[in-house]
């Protein structure tokens, strides 16, 4: 992907499919600068907690608190890539010209941010030493915070093959056109879900 001098320079000259190429640019820049911290996350490498949680009740709050705002920032970014300020920024259907460069990166820019608050949720769970009778609960309620990681890396991939397609079609001396935006493509265990919403329930 371009660096940040490439990408001014791209926009400026605005070749063919520069408004995907610009997203994908950033959106991926804005990933591969935390997948370092990601791997470590998924991987589970040890970590030195930070914190302690000493009872159930604040265990149960603590693993309640977080999958809610896992899930709010989800559902935050599958409504942001269905508004419409989001489709006006490529501009016309046939037109790559009538594209919004800023609104472009600022739109790929937002895209990052939801990912690192992901991130950041994430990681906490990993920041805190909770008692050995809950480590099946902490080891599930890891599961659910991970996926959408892995979720938005599906994104990033998805974004990649979106560009190379049109810069087929360029190449082939097709004209541009819009193909809609690319969705998040969330998957959801769940099993897993009852398996947690379960072991919260025992706890008193």
């Amino acid at each position: 992907m371009p660096t940040p001098e490439l990408l001014k320079q791209m926009l400026h000259e605005k070749p063919a499919c520069w408004t995907w190429a610009a997203f994908a640019s950033v959106v991926f820049q804005r990933w591969a600068a935390v997948e370092e911290r990601k791997i470590i996350q998924v991987l589970g490498s040890p970590v030195r907690p930070t914190g302690r949680l000493q009872v159930g009740p604040e265990v149960a709050q603590f693993v309640t608190r977080h999958m809610r705002a896992v899930d709010d920032v989800v559902a935050e970014v599958e409504a942001f890539l269905r508004a419409p300020g989001f489709t006006e920024a490529f501009g016309a259907r046939d037109d790559e010209g009538t594209a919004d460069a800023e609104g472009i990166v600022r739109a790929a820019n937002k895209l990052g941010d939801y990912y690192e608050r992901l991130l950041k949720l994430a990681e906490e769970c990993r920041r805190y030493a909770f008692p050995e009778q809950y480590a099946e609960l902490v080891r599930d309620y890891t599961r659910f915070v991970n996926q959408p990681l892995q979720d938005f890396g599906g994104f990033v991939n998805d974004v990649l093959e979106r560009l190379e397609e049109l810069q087929k079609r360029a190449m082939l001396g097709q004209p541009y056109i819009w193909l809609g935006p690319v969705p998040l493509r969330t998957i959801t265990d769940d099993r897993l879900v009852w398996l947690i919403l379960d072991r919260l329930r025992t706890i008193d």
